[in-house]
């Protein structure tokens, strides 16, 4: 039987001619379709491929009884109901480490900006003002980076703060020599929001890490520090953020992540002047769009011949 794929959600065409010139596959290239169009059609198909716009709901499971594998041409899984797709059988797979360089470079951008107050200093000379005195800034060198996951991005971020010349404190629930690469010391949890300078934020999201940047854990952190999230929204309690923000004890923050995205016209944050937000744009990037693509399409591909490459579910 011939292995048809569906790509969605206007992924990059150079991953999709590498589909297209598989002779063992049939592939349909769409754009994001509409819910009840989606749920029409999934039943032709062996494999789904898309980002993060097409949510592979409960319901859109259940409706594909032909589908063996989702591919997600990103590393994030959070759109998918991962529990019912392993329940029913079906691989969930990401394209891991496809976006590191482009979450890390956006981190350091975002704190530069954050320590600079590059936007304010822009907006002042946009509106024809001319004030260098309001905008004093701060140097990265000497300050201490507490980096919370020491997966792919957490690795790079230690390796690109390294060279900046930062201290290099980390937290994962794998401590081992070598996630501890770059200097990086590792610690416990609350240490590292009670001594460093910035916390970010390199996490899976998953029920059971909901959360876990807790109000009692953001009320550890170090007077003055700043705070960076290009991870998940979800894994921090985000009303405690905004009343530390708010009271001064944060120096600033840089949020990529929204409880709501798109966030809401009264999202506290756009009230708030020591936060730089920016709409999830972590991974927007030309190179890591087309690594995380290549990724999936190339696990996809491995799988119509029985291969498992980075499945993230049991089935």
């Amino acid at each position: 039987m011939t292995f048809r794929v569906l790509v969605t959600d206007e992924v990059d065409p150079e991953g999709v001619a590498l589909l297209l010139a598989e002779p063992a596959l049939q592939v349909d290239e769409v754009p994001t379709l509409p819910r009840e169009e989606l749920l029409a059609r999934i039943g032709d198909y062996d494999a789904i491929v898309g980002r993060s716009a097409t949510r592979i709901s409960a319901e859109l499971l259940r409706k594909a009884t032909r589908l063996r594998v989702v591919g997600r041409a990103g590393v994030g899984v959070d759109n998918i109901a991962l529990d019912v797709a392993t329940s029913i059988g079906i691989a969930i797979i990401n394209a891991p480490a496809g976006n590191t360089v482009a979450v890390a470079e956006l981190f350091f951008g975002a704190l530069i900006g954050l320590l600079r107050q590059l936007p304010q200093a822009a907006r002042t000379m946009s509106d024809g003002g001319w004030d260098r005195a309001s905008f004093m800034g701060r140097e990265l060198r000497g300050k201490t980076l507490g980096i919370v996951g020491l997966g792919p991005i957490g690795t790079e971020m230690a390796r690109l703060g390294a060279g900046l010349g930062m201290r290099l404190l980390g937290w994962t629930r794998q401590p081992s020599p070598s996630r501890a690469a770059h200097g990086v010391t590792l610690v416990a949890l609350e240490d590292l929001f009670a001594t460093a300078d910035v916390v970010t934020l390199h996490l899976a999201y998953t029920p059971e890490s909901h959360g876990m940047i807790s109000r009692a854990l953001l009320e550890r952190i170090k007077p003055g520090a700043w705070f960076v999230n290009t991870a998940r929204a979800r894994l921090v309690d985000n009303e405690a953020l905004a009343d530390l923000l708010r009271a001064g004890r944060l120096r600033g923050a840089a949020l990529d992540v929204h409880d709501t995205e798109p966030p809401p016209a009264d999202y506290v944050c756009r009230m708030l002047p020591n936060v730089l937000i920016t709409p999830h744009i972590g991974y927007n990037t030309t190179e890591a769009s087309s690594n995380m693509l290549r990724i999936a399409i190339a696990t996809v591909e491995a799988f119509a011949r029985g291969e498992r490459l980075h499945v993230v579910n049991g089935a």
